[in-house]
């Protein structure tokens, strides 16, 4: 099996704005990236603009990326985690033929498919965790918010 390590954690939290200074303080993570689902899409918030910025312009950031060498972390915005519980996912990086393997697994497994694309696929496991192995390099998670890879950065 090759599975090179997990890609980043993602966690559901009430509180988005103090997690993020929580987390970054506890272990010394960086913003990689903020984004806001605007109902045309994610959006991300231009690097050289704060939460302050964001809410002048009245966006609700929901979305938020944390990362250092060798640690992602990624905070979901929720009213409430209680019905859900407070781990969103888990992100595997592997390499292609090992992506092809564990989408024939789960499926044998009884695992539910959410989402099946060429570089990712996403599944959750009959014990309510939802796994996200990918072979796309997460070296750098600041490449793979939505304003980055498609242009689609807020307005503020």
């Amino acid at each position: 099996m090759n599975t090179y390590g997990v890609t980043h954690i993602a966690l559901r939290v009430v509180k988005l704005q103090d997690a993020e200074a929580f987390y970054c303080t506890l272990f010394d993570l960086a913003v990689a990236w903020r984004e806001a689902d605007t109902g045309d899409g994610w959006k991300t918030l231009p690097p050289d603009k704060s939460w302050s910025d964001a809410q002048a312009a009245q966006i609700r950031l929901g979305l938020v990326m944390l990362h250092r060498p060798g640690f992602a972390l990624a905070l979901e915005a929720v009213d409430e985690v209680a019905a859900l519980g407070q781990l969103s996912h888990i992100g595997l990086q592997v390499d292609p033929s090992e992506l092809d393997r564990l989408r024939q697994r789960a499926v044998a497994a009884g695992c539910q498919l959410v989402h099946d694309h060429a570089t990712t696929v996403v599944f959750d496991d009959p014990f309510g965790v939802r796994w996200e192995p990918t072979f796309i390099d997460y070296t750098d998670p600041r490449q793979y918010s939505t304003g980055a890879r498609t242009g689609q950065w807020l307005r503020v």
